[in-house]
C-alpha cells in the first residue's frame, strides 16, 4: 500500500502544479470585448474585473484582426476555466483516497 500512497502524493504535487499554473493563465487574460449598441450605432468596450466592479473601457473602431485575437482570447479563457475545475477535482479525489485507512 506504501508504493501507492507515493504514486498518489506525487500525482497530488502535479495537480497542486497544474491548478497553480492554470489560475496564472486565467489572470494573464486582458478583458474580453464587448459590443454595446448605443442609439443605432455599435461601440467597443473592453470589460475588465476590478474587485467586485466590472469597468468597461472605450477602444473605438476595432479591426477585425483585434476582433479575432480577443475572441480566441476568449476561447483559451473557458479552455483554461474548464481544465482547472478538473484539475481541482482531481486534487479534490487524490486528497479522499490519501486520507483512506490502511488495511494491513
Amino acid at each position: 500500500m506504501g508504493i501507492i500512497k507515493g504514486v498518489l502524493k506525487e500525482e497530488l504535487k502535479n495537480s497542486f502544479g497544474m491548478v497553480k499554473r492554470y489560475q496564472e493563465e486565467i489572470t494573464k487574460i486582458k478583458g474580453c470585448l464587448i459590443r454595446k449598441k448605443i442609439g443605432k450605432r455599435y461601440y467597443f468596450y473592453i470589460a475588465k474585473r476590478q474587485g467586485k466592479k466590472i469597468k468597461f473601457i472605450y477602444k473605438g473602431p476595432i479591426s477585425e484582426e483585434i476582433k479575432r485575437a480577443y475572441l480566441q482570447q476568449r476561447n483559451m479563457l473557458n479552455k483554461y476555466k474548464k481544465l482547472l475545475l478538473k484539475s481541482k477535482n482531481q486534487v479534490k479525489f487524490i486528497k479522499r483516497a490519501l486520507r483512506g485507512k490502511e488495511t494491513v
